[in-house]
């Protein structure tokens, strides 16, 4: 049985990490294990574990992506898979056998579910995450898929900082990975989080650039996507996942006149926002719910 693992071993594992979870697998693992279900939203974190998962375990892997109307960005997300496919399939044949084609779903056909919506509140009344966690939480229970891996929980990122004292390590099939022990089975963290694996739990966010320099694999990288306003092609600079590269180091990914337009709007803008929608609410100009409240705000993928 693997150990618990305790809060102060989650974030303190030490630069040793990287080349844990970077370690190459078996060759038989593909025959041996079934095929991973990953999130996969064109974005660097979970392109970037798709990378190993192909490149470095060599398994076979089925991409799951959650359509949702009201996402500007969902067009772009889209391509970006499909030019990261394609690149994939010119530069390592061999990925042509491992990934399977996108399985799309779309959040509006997904059923409510009460327990898991009461759950998200109560997380997101003590601390920000976005409304994407509701509705996959929601998709996993109602598909009933036994390990679908997310990757988020970055060590020092907001979903660590939500789950970390409740995880255990445990074997992905050939790596290790992270999930939330069943003896938390009745926690609010449980109904939102505890369907999911976690490969990148042990990971900074600037150690996935790390070692995507060391393997070579910036090129596919770089044509991933993450911001949820694009201005045409470009990232817009203020939105949460523009707001959230900056923060994380990845500025670099944003034009320098949208990154300025973000400093302005993190300074100016976004702190009278709750403010200004509490004031409508008590006017009962804004209803609750309505875009731009929790369930409905975006968070960073």
């Amino acid at each position: 049985m693997i150990p618990f693992l305790q809060p102060h071993q989650v974030h303190h594992m030490g630069a040793s990490a990287s080349d844990s979870v970077a370690s190459v697998a078996t060759p038989a693992s593909q025959a041996v294990h079934p095929p991973v279900d990953l999130l996969w939203t064109g974005g660097w974190d979970s392109t970037f574990q798709l990378l190993q998962l192909l490149l470095l375990h060599r398994r076979e892997v089925v991409p799951h992506y959650l359509l949702d109307p009201t996402r500007p960005s969902t067009r772009a997300e889209l391509a970006a898979m499909e030019r990261i496919r394609d690149a994939l399939f010119e530069k390592y044949p061999y990925t042509r056998q491992l990934l399977a084609p996108l399985q799309k779903f779309n959040v509006a056909d997904l059923a409510p579910d009460a327990r898991v919506t009461d759950a998200f509140r109560r997380i997101v009344a003590e601390r920000f995450i976005g409304s994407q966690y509701e509705w996959l939480a929601r998709f996993r229970n109602q598909q009933g898929i036994a390990q679908l891996e997310l990757a988020a929980g970055h060590r020092g990122g907001r979903i660590q900082g939500i789950i970390g004292r409740f995880v255990m390590q445990t074997d992905g099939g050939g790596y290790r990975t992270y999930r939330i022990s069943s003896q938390y089975r009745d926690t609010k963290e449980f109904l939102i989080f505890g369907g999911f694996s976690f490969p990148l739990f042990e990971l900074g966010k600037s150690e996935t650039a790390d070692i995507a320099r060391e393997r070579g694999w910036i090129d596919i990288l770089s044509m991933t996507w993450f911001c949820h306003k694009p201005h045409g092609a470009k990232p817009c600079g203020y939105c949460n996942p523009c707001l959230y590269a900056v923060d994380e180091g990845f500025g670099w990914r944003i034009p320098r006149g949208n990154r300025i337009k973000g400093a302005f709007y993190r300074r100016f803008v976004r702190p009278m926002k709750a403010p200004a929608k509490a004031a409508m609410r008590h006017l009962g100009l804004r209803k609750e719910g309505a875009p731009g409240d929790s369930l409905a705000t975006k968070g960073g993928a």
